[in-house]
């Protein structure tokens, strides 16, 4: 009986200390959960007031857009004024331009009128260089030929800044350059040539 007593006593020791330690753990374990409720709770809290903290900074923001919104409004009607404003006077200034250009065209036209006029009448005025009797109006692209006694001169009248034409510079190069011919245009026909046609 003493060895069941022995086993029944050291069954009893192996119970308590295994109680004693499952208590031990168990006192861990609620401190452990104590800590982990603490810190979930203190971040809890600290959660509560960063989301306070968020939604008074949407309020404030809030504010500022309406009043944002606001400024953009009244920003679109002064645009909106702005734009009709501009749109009146680029109509203004497009019959402006439309006007200006009429009268520019007039203006050309009454200088070419003129021009012609003048052309024509130049060999009449007192200081054109050549005889007026010896002139043979051709327009163009030179506007007179003189057919004096002892030369062929070509005159171009101007007036004005106007310049010569290109077609006209070439004209005036070819006759400093000599390159002027006389020709002979007989019709074929009938007609023998002449001596001196040849």
């Amino acid at each position: 009986m003493d060895i069941v007593l022995v086993v029944l006593a050291a069954a009893l020791l192996m119970g308590f200390l295994w109680a004693m330690r499952e208590l031990k753990n168990t006192r861990i374990q609620r401190r452990e959960f104590k800590d982990l409720f603490e810190i979930g709770d203190a971040e809890y809290k600290k959660g509560q007031g960063q989301i306070q903290q968020l939604l008074i900074s949407i309020s404030e923001k809030n504010v500022m857009m309406e009043r944002a919104s606001h400024s953009m409004d009244v920003a679109g009607k002064k645009m909106a004024d702005q734009e009709k404003l501009i749109s009146a006077l680029d109509e203004k200034l497009r019959l402006n331009e439309a006007q200006y250009d009429k009268l520019l065209g007039q203006k050309k036209s009454s200088e070419v009128r003129t021009g012609k006029i003048t052309e024509q009448i130049a060999p009449f005025l007192a200081d054109y260089p050549n005889n007026p009797r010896t002139a043979r109006f051709i327009g163009d692209p030179i506007d007179f030929v003189h057919f004096d006694e002892d030369k062929v001169t070509f005159v171009e009248v101007k007036s004005g800044k106007s310049q010569l034409s290109k077609k006209q510079r070439a004209i005036r190069d070819l006759i400093k350059d000599g390159k002027v011919e006389f020709v002979i245009y007989r019709v074929s026909g009938d007609v023998p040539p002449k001596k001196d046609d040849k």
